[in-house]
């Protein structure tokens, strides 16, 4: 948990000195998918040529199951900020890279029951009991690689594949269990369509 909270407090250290730089004012907003069934919010801010500050609102989930005399709450959040280098490839084509810090926190509730938390290493876990919370918090790197194509000065589509390494932890029910993870799968990568303004 000391290692979540170094994270978190050297990104908002380290935050106001990025953003203090005399920037031009180029913004984007697009919609990012890695399949049909997951988008995600991506705005990006010029921070000088052909660099650019990339925030990600990756996932955000809520639900509430009623089973019998049991409730099974589930709510989870995640997103990226980081930085982003454009190189040109031909008028129209960049090839893109950077990194991202990733983080997301999964918080899952039974009033009497069992829950079932993925461990990150294709494997899972299972907690019983009743008033049970298991709060999974992580937090990692994610490099990004990919190419974006300018269909005009105010529209791109561009499609990336953003690896990463993350650490997580399940807490509750008196125990705790930590996971480490490295390398990609078919969510990291994506495809975003942009506006820029």
């Amino acid at each position: 948990m000391k290692f979540f909270s170094f994270i978190l407090i050297l990104g908002l250290l380290m935050g106001p000195q990025l953003y203090a730089q005399d920037a031009p004012s180029t913004r984007e907003i697009g919609l990012r998918a890695s399949d049909l069934n997951s988008f995600g919010l991506i705005y990006k801010k010029q921070i000088s040529e052909n660099t650019y500050r990339r925030y990600r609102l990756a996932f955000g989930n809520l639900g509430v199951n009623f089973i019998r005399s049991n409730t099974l709450v589930g709510f989870s959040a995640g997103g990226a900020m980081g930085k982003e280098k454009r190189r040109p490839i031909s008028d129209k084509m960049q090839f893109i890279y950077g990194t991202e810090l990733i983080a997301s926190v999964n918080l899952n509730y039974t009033s009497a029951g069992s829950i079932t938390v993925d461990n990150g290493n294709g494997g899972t876990t299972s907690y019983t009991g009743s008033d049970l919370l298991i709060v999974t918090p992580s937090v990692g790197i994610g490099f990004v690689l990919g190419a974006q194509y300018n269909f005009n000065p105010k529209w791109y589509i561009s499609a990336e594949l953003i690896p990463s390494i993350t650490g997580s932890g399940s807490f509750g029910a008196g125990s705790a269990l930590y996971s480490f993870q490295a390398g990609f799968n078919s969510s990291s990568a994506g495809i975003t369509g942009a506006y820029r303004f």
